[in-house]
Formats: C-alpha cells, sequence, structure tokens
C-alpha cells in the first residue's frame, strides 16, 4: 500500500510538524483528513499547514473546498481511493485530527438507509422553529456515543445523527459498526502529551493564531461568505465574528475559544482512545524526538 502510515492526535500536539518530518525523510507526500482545514480562506483559525510546509511537501485535501459546500467521510474516502489508483508509484503519510474520516478509510462506510424527504423537512422545520442547541441537546441524549466529538455548532452531523435516529429507530453509532469498502489496516501512531501540557499549548496557540492575523482573516470572510456557510462552523470563527460585530469583548472571546478548543481536544482524546487502533507515544518536548522511533517501526 502507498500509504506509510498515519497521525492522529488532538489538536495542538505537534502532528503537521512531525508529518512534514516523516514526508521529506520518506520522499512523501501528506493526504490530510482534518474536516476544518479543507476550506479555502479559513486558514489561521483551523491551523492549516503554512505555505512553508506546503513548499516543502505536497498537501492533499487541504484549502481546496468552498466555504459554501459541505463534506463528508464518504466524499473524503472515495477522493483519497481515487488519488491512490492515480498516482501509485508515490508514497503518502496521513495526518488529522478527525477520527471519523481516518475510520471510515480503513474500515469502511456504514450501510446507511436513506432518509425520507419527510423525516429531513420535519428537522429543518425544528430546526427553524427550535434552534440547533435544542437539536444538539436532543442528538446526544439519543445518541451520545455517535456526539462525543461532535461540535455543539456542526449542524450538518447533529441534523445527520438525528435523521438516522428518527428514520431507523436505531443509534448511528449503532448502525456504523456495520461497514464495507475500507482500505484495510494502516500503521497508526497517536501522538499525545500530558492534559496540561497540551491545555498549555492550545492556549498559547490561540494567542499566536490572533498575533498572525485570525481576527482581520475573520473580517475579509465576513465580507466574501455567509455567515451560515458550512465553514464557519470551524472553531473560533463564529466567536471572532460577534467580536466584529460588537456582541463580544476581546477578552471574552479570547477565553471562550480557548475553553473550546480544549473541550474539542478531550473529545479527540475520548475517539482516538476507544475508536482507533493505534500505538501510543507521549511527548516531551519535541515531536522531532519521534522520528527514529517511528522510523524503526516502519521499516
Amino acid at each position: 500500500m502507498p500509504i506509510l502510515c498515519a497521525l492522529v492526535g488532538a489538536t495542538g500536539v505537534g502532528k503537521t510538524e512531525l508529518a512534514v518530518l516523516l514526508a521529506k525523510h520518506y520522499d512523501a507526500e501528506i493526504i490530510s483528513f482534518d474536516s476544518r482545514q479543507i476550506y479555502t480562506g479559513f486558514c489561521i483559525g483551523t491551523a492549516q499547514p503554512t505555505i512553508e510546509d506546503r513548499k516543502q511537501v505536497v498537501h492533499h485535501f487541504v484549502d481546496f473546498l468552498p466555504p459554501l459546500e459541505c463534506y463528508s467521510a464518504g466524499r473524503f474516502c472515495k477522493e483519497v481511493k481515487e488519488l491512490l489508483e492515480n498516482t501509485s508509484q508515490k508514497k503518502y503519510v496521513l495526518v488529522g485530527g478527525t477520527g471519523m474520516y481516518l475510520q471510515a478509510l480503513i474500515e469502511g462506510l456504514p450501510e446507511i438507509p436513506s432518509i425520507s424527504e419527510n423525516v429531513r423537512a420535519t428537522l429543518y422545520a425544528r430546526l427553524d422553529r427550535e434552534g440547533l442547541e435544542t437539536l444538539y441537546k436532543e442528538a446526544c441524549e439519543k445518541d451520545p456515543k455517535a456526539m462525543e466529538t461532535i461540535l455543539a455548532s456542526d449542524k450538518q452531523r447533529i441534523l445527520r445523527t438525528l435523521e438516522i435516529c428518527t428514520q431507523t429507530g436505531q443509534k448511528f453509532s449503532d448502525i456504523r459498526n456495520n461497514r464495507v469498502g475500507g482500505l484495510g489496516k494502516i500503521k497508526t501512531f497517536w501522538l499525545d502529551r500530558p492534559r496540561q501540557v497540551l491545555y498549555a499549548n492550545i492556549d498559547e496557540r490561540v494567542v499566536r493564531m490572533v498575533a498572525a492575523g485570525w481576527i482581520a482573516e475573520v473580517e475579509a470572510l465576513l465580507n466574501t461568505v455567509p455567515i451560515d456557510a458550512p465553514a464557519w462552523q470551524s472553531l473560533g470563527y463564529r466567536e471572532w465574528a460577534d467580536h466584529l460585530c460588537g456582541k463580544k469583548c476581546f477578552d471574552e472571546v479570547l477565553m471562550s475559544v480557548q475553553q473550546e478548543t480544549r473541550r474539542f481536544a478531550k473529545r479527540q482524546l475520548t475517539w482516538f482512545r476507544h475508536q482507533t487502533e493505534a500505538t501510543r507515544f507521549e511527548i516531551e518536548g519535541s515531536v522531532a524526538g519521534l522520528l527514529g522511533q517511528i522510523e524503526a517501526l516502519l521499516d
């Protein structure tokens, strides 16, 4: 298989840096499985690989999708398979934090029944009438396992979870256990840090993002991308939009984004602990220190 390995871990742990080092060592390209880094223009707040990183190593599935489009694990798997078929002589390193995408690629996609227009229309009517927060709470009650890594702002996945529960009378988390069409086992390495170190890194990274121009990025996006576009579901973007509209002060948004990012990291860790078969590395210091260990496991 042209895929050398997959690197997983919570946001802010250092996956991108190690992926670039590995890709350079093996003359490989990088396939990202991050459901937020896909959107064009939403660069700083989603921690897309830098221009310098992308000059050193070719990255796929980063900064390519128009903000108005939805994306799915199914489409990701289809496009990765097409890439592998068309470039069979190349080697790849997978890296990302969207565990659902990696699981779908390895194990295949669940055979989910089609959703009736009546069920879909009813849920969208409820969304308009009751709001997303109410539907999020309901989805958490009906299928807590499926909702473990889904943000309260992720309208697409919240509605999907409720659609399946309503249509089938079963939990999405149960249905998705029956899968077809996966690539099979991929060597996977889970990068982790002590919880307090990880959280401190996350807080510091949010500050660095702001210093790098995140608020200016949001301001520019407000002029070109409708606020209900799927890309705005990315962590922190709507909060900074509220700040720019005068609804929230800077310090309030900064603390909120840091807190929500820590909570998101906790959900990612829960997913990797229970849903991902991987060799775990607890990092102390730079991720570069893992390069030799991973090379030994790959060679």
